[in-house]
């Protein structure tokens, strides 16, 4: 057996396939979603027939809490064109309060400013939402120019996971070529080509990224891009997206690309060029 079989065996260690039996003690989710994710990793569950249909829902809260209107939808036309994963195309919107927080194993919060509260009830289901599997995504939309955002952050975090910290995450996590070989992880800025994250197990829980990636995937009402990408222009623009695409399927296969022969596949082909 590979290491990543065992860890997969391993009651400890949280599984989509946990995910989903998890989820559907707590909530009612639609047939197709749960039969999709359940055939999305190799390794004993099975071979992908169809499509995995995934939404990219994004964190509301009280304030300017969607400062990169749409980049969640740019990431799900991107993925849905370069791999077998199939995103809504129009990612939901979530509160933290709600019970549709537990609708898909993926959650985006954006901010350029500080975090108001979520409240006790938001911040008990952020936690169970982690602790259940989920990853959440913090993007800082200020693009490394102002820590009110992550600060606040690390404030959240300190209530949803006591005892947890970010800490940079390595170049050899397998998020790193969970499809592409991504090798300086930026966004709208490159001012920080580094992700923070906290982690169990090497399961990445809540994942910051302080070079706005969003500002990287928004497009104006007429098509074009809404910001720059500096200073690496649209090479660094495609850099970003692979990365957005690396996260999307690391939230649905987790590490099963860490096996070396999955490695050595992304080797031979290249995808990073």
């Amino acid at each position: 057996d590979t290491m990543v079989t065992r860890k997969m065996r391993d009651p400890r260690h949280p599984t989509r396939r946990r995910w989903l039996a998890q989820l559907a003690a707590a909530v009612a989710l639609a047939p197709g979603w749960s039969r999709a994710l359940a055939g999305a990793a190799p390794g004993g569950w099975g071979q992908t027939t169809a499509p995995i249909r995934l939404d990219l829902p994004q964190l509301r809260y009280p304030g300017p809490w969607q400062p990169r209107p749409g980049a969640m939808r740019e990431l799900a036309v991107e993925t849905r064109l370069r791999t077998r994963l199939e995103p809504v195309d129009e990612p939901s919107f979530v509160d933290a309060a709600s019970p549709r927080l537990f609708a898909s194993p993926f959650l985006y919060v954006a901010g350029d400013r500080r975090l108001p509260s979520l409240g006790e009830a938001g911040e008990a289901n952020l936690r169970a939402f982690v602790s259940m599997g989920g990853i959440i995504v913090f993007d800082a939309a200020d693009g490394g120019a102002d820590l009110a955002f992550r600060d606040s952050v690390t404030a959240l975090l300190a209530k949803i996971l006591p005892g947890a910290s970010f800490a940079p995450l390595h170049r050899e996590h397998v998020l790193f070529r969970s499809f592409y070989i991504v090798d300086r992880p930026v966004g709208r800025t490159a001012a920080t080509p580094e992700l923070l994250a906290t982690q169990d197990m090497g399961r990445i829980q809540v994942l910051f990224i302080p070079s706005d990636l969003g500002g990287a995937l928004a497009r104006r009402p007429d098509g074009l891009y809404a910001h720059p990408c500096v200073p690496g222009g649209p090479a660094q623009r495609e850099r970003a997206i692979r990365l957005g695409v690396n996260i999307l399927l690391y939230v649905t296969c987790l590490d099963y690309k860490a096996d070396p022969a999955h490695v050595e596949t992304l080797l031979r082909a290249r995808r990073w060029r």
